[in-house]
């Protein structure tokens, strides 16, 4: 391994991954986002923001994996038929002394029946048969959360799949070498302890009015809309408004955009940012509808 893939690997500070968004050009000078994860050996059967029934092949891949889910999970006491939603981390799976399959999971947030309020970040047991369905973020944890115990003792009747971090570490590093995934921190728009970070953008010369945005050629291409990364900017200094494909911004924040050719475009300020989901959805930015289109390139 190179240098920074040693550091990559054996990093003790916290990663999360994201699916990989490529930026091919077309004959027609047009940049098209393309999410390459389908074809990753091992998980290619998991679809991103897509609702599916669990199954304890699905868990184990997702433990041997590192990935972060979505699931509804309906539990003994829950009066919702379609139970409640919650981010989690699944850790171990496992069977009860009479034989129910069990998954350890750290609960990151979502709704707990049982303490009647949202909670963060504590761990939880789920009977699988009772997840109504998963769904895969599109992220991947890199670290054992506080309190992680692969000799799960709540596993009476035995352990089926625990998470192996060493494990973890190689199947994620073949997916970054692969070029299927790369660390959140290279998309967005903002670093701890810095004021502000530069970023190169490649120029669309187009525009994107989000009462009609799948009228933008470069958001009306993509194949998997739902993945895609969008980050809306206002300049500090004057009025102009940018839009920004392949970035995820944190509202607030400010950022130096700089094009492809260096020059330098201001200083903005992240207005929020968002997935192509969302998108479907809204009708604009804190009162402004029509965006200025650039391509994420990266960090300087």
């Amino acid at each position: 391994m190179t240098p920074s893939e040693i550091r990559n690997y054996f990093n003790t500070r916290s990663v999360e991954f994201v699916i990989r968004e490529n930026y091919e050009l077309s004959e027609d000078k047009e940049f098209i986002p393309r999410f390459s994860l389908k074809n990753a050996k091992g998980i290619a059967d998991i679809p991103v923001n897509e609702p599916i029934r669990p199954t304890q092949d699905i868990i184990i891949k997702a433990i041997k994996y590192g990935m972060i889910f979505l699931v509804s999970y309906k539990g003994a006491k829950d009066s919702l038929p379609a139970g409640h939603e919650r981010v989690i981390y699944p850790m171990v799976l496992g069977r009860s002394s009479k034989g129910n399959i069990l998954l350890r999971v750290y609960h990151l947030n979502g709704w707990s029946v049982s303490s009647d309020r949202h909670i963060e970040k504590i761990w939880r047991m789920f009977r699988l048969d009772r997840v109504l369905s998963i769904t895969f973020t599109g992220s991947f944890y890199r670290l054992p959360p506080a309190g992680y115990n692969m000799n799960d003792k709540g596993m009476l009747g035995g352990i089926i799949a625990r998470a192996d971090f060493n494990e973890i570490r190689r199947n994620q590093q073949a997916l970054v070498q692969s070029n299927k995934i790369q660390d959140k921190r290279e998309v967005t728009l903002s670093e701890e302890g810095r004021a502000f970070i530069a970023v190169r953008l490649k120029s669309t010369d187009s525009k994107i009015d989000l009462l009609k945005p799948f009228e933008n050629a470069y958001v009306n291409n993509v194949k998997d809309v739902k993945n895609i990364r969008i980050t809306f900017l206002k300049s500090i200094y004057g009025n102009k408004y940018i839009a920004i494909l392949g970035a995820m911004g944190k509202p607030g924040s400010t950022v130096k955009l700089l094009d492809e050719k260096g020059i330098n475009l201001g200083v903005f300020k992240c207005l929020d940012s968002i997935s192509g989901e969302t998108l479907k959805r809204i009708r604009n930015v804190k009162g402004n509808r029509e965006f200025d289109v650039y391509v994420f390139d990266k960090k300087i």
